[in-house]
């Protein structure tokens, strides 16, 4: 569980985010959603510590994060930012990465750390790409990597800045079967998306950020009928009931 309190962050002079609070909870997908430049990747940046926070409370499961090493804030929270280096690496070092937290002297990985890796990569079907280097990949393979290093970091809180770039649709619908299954296994889950759509079918509470605040924590249902989509991105987005579930479209 992530708990915000009076949150404010910034860079350097330049405050970004003002007095937030905010409540992603255990078992949960929690989607902040906002136009270009609200704060949305700050904030992600400021729960994961990557951010210093000017004012507020960070809690993890209860754990005030100020203060902690960074080996131990991603031993709570593992953090996939939205751009990413290319290493000359390959893809299986890469996701061996997110056991990185967990290494002891010497930094040598044991076979719980390959295990997990294994794991991940399995969950996101790349597998057979082990051996094989990152800049070689596609965006969208690529963008995998790094969602299996996150996986395996084994993190009870998961941050993702828009994970699904470079993944084509049925690659999207898999990523979102990963989530709900991690959130299903009592995971907090944090996402970061632009693709309002697939924030409002695959979330369990959606964040609206402006201009560096929290201006509606609920329900996607709740946040659809407020009619504050349409306030802040000037487009009309309805919802069908199917036998299938609740299908959202944007009215043309």
């Amino acid at each position: 569980m992530v708990e915000i309190r009076n949150l404010s962050a910034g860079y350097g002079k330049e405050k970004i985010l003002h007095e937030i609070h905010f409540t992603a909870k255990n078992g949960r997908i929690t989607t902040i959603i906002g136009k270009n430049g609200c704060g949305k990747s700050t904030l992600l940046k400021t729960i994961s510590g990557i951010l210093p926070a000017s004012g507020g409370e960070i809690l993890i499961n209860g754990k005030q994060i100020t203060g902690l090493t960074p080996t131990n804030r991603a031993k709570l929270a593992a953090y996939l930012s939205q751009g990413k280096n290319t290493p000359d690496i390959t893809a299986g070092r890469m996701v061996l990465h997110g056991r990185f937290p967990y290494l002891s002297y010497p930094r040598k990985y044991k076979k719980y750390d390959y295990e997990a890796a294994e794991a991940a990569m399995a969950k996101m079907g790349i597998s057979a790409l082990s051996d094989k280097p990152v800049a070689e990949l596609s965006g969208g393979t690529r963008q995998k990597v790094y969602i299996a290093m996150a996986l395996a970091q084994c993190s009870p809180v998961i941050l993702m800045d828009e994970p699904t770039s470079y993944l084509d649709i049925g690659q999207q619908m898999k990523f979102g079967r990963i989530v709900k299954e991690l959130a299903g296994n009592g995971k907090t889950v944090v996402l970061v998306l632009h693709d309002l759509l697939f924030a409002l079918k695959l979330s369990d509470c959606i964040c609206v950020m402006e201009n560096g605040k929290i201006t509606m924590q609920d329900s996607p249902e709740r946040i659809l009928n407020s009619g504050i989509i349409k306030t802040l991105y000037g487009i009309e987005v309805k919802a069908l009931d199917t036998p299938e579930g609740k299908q959202y479209y944007y009215e043309m």
